[in-house]
């Protein structure tokens, strides 16, 4: 078997393939790389804009007291009680019936009836001011 022209030109054109294949995947993973001719161009830094946060009021400091001379002070120990048993009793479960409700009888109220004075109609006098007339138009 004997390698023509036709078949280094395929292998040559493939190895350039895989070649331009490589650069190009290269490129397309890492845009910044050496290797790409138009590289894009770098972003601006993002503006830091100042957030209204609180800002918490700080307290002055303590002062504590330093003894007198270099002296070392030792503070009494507090009276404190001593403890105590604290009795409890834990629940325990027990089978006991439950009962049924018996029914209960409880008085109602009767209303009864009271007069009441009905209204009548009484006339309202005519006032002095109030004149009836007759308009007649032609």
């Amino acid at each position: 078997m004997r390698l023509t022209l036709w078949d280094i030109l395929a292998i040559m054109v493939t190895l350039a393939l895989v070649l331009v294949s490589v650069i190009f995947l290269q490129i397309f993973i890492d845009p910044y790389s050496p290797m790409n001719p138009f590289p894009p161009e770098t972003l601006p830094a993002p503006i830091q804009l100042p957030t209204p946060t609180n800002t918490p009021r700080v307290l002055p400091a303590t002062w504590t007291p330093t003894p007198l001379y270099g002296g070392i002070t030792t503070l009494r120990p507090s009276s404190t009680s001593f403890p105590t048993a604290t009795g409890f009793v834990l629940a325990t479960a027990t089978n006991t019936p439950t009962r049924t409700p018996t029914p209960t009888s409880t008085p109602t109220k009767t209303l009864t009836p009271t007069k009441t004075k009905v209204p009548t109609n009484t006339p309202v006098p005519p006032t002095a001011t109030s004149t009836n007339t007759a308009v007649a138009y032609p």
